[in-house]
């Protein structure tokens, strides 16, 4: 039998692009997520409006071709992904890179353990890169 002694860690952290012309709008988020206002879960997804806009504004904005090449983080996000980041700010979209963290409130940790893409007109954001 062999124990590990050194650190262990059961937390988890992902990592995201947001990718728009614009911050993302509690109306888009919540028309993306299918959740109206009356429904039964509409508050936790209001809470995770809110936590990935203020992760999208603590986040990394990238600027350049070089600033993705760059990534020190790269390895976290698949060769489509990158490129479709490369697309983006030819385009003239902003490019954001940011983290969910499991220790923090409810509506972080499950947008950080869920795996999920959303795509619309206005917005993408790809949350693929989960470890723990």
């Amino acid at each position: 039998m062999k124990i590990k002694v050194d650190f262990v860690s059961n937390s988890s952290s992902t990592s995201f692009v947001y990718i728009a012309r614009e911050m993302l709008s509690k109306e888009d988020f919540m028309a993306a997520a299918g959740v109206s206002p009356d429904s039964p879960v509409a508050s936790l997804f209001e809470d995770m409006f809110r936590q990935l806009k203020e992760n999208i504004e603590q986040g990394e904005t990238l600027t350049s071709v070089d600033d993705i090449d760059s990534l020190k983080s790269r390895e976290r996000f698949t060769s489509e992904i990158l490129d479709r980041m490369k697309t983006a700010l030819q385009q003239g979209q902003t490019v954001t890179i940011g983290s969910f963290s499991s220790e923090e409130n409810l509506a972080e940790c499950t947008l950080c353990t869920e795996i999920f893409e959303i795509e619309t007109e206005r917005f993408f954001i790809n949350a693929y890169e989960n470890y723990w």
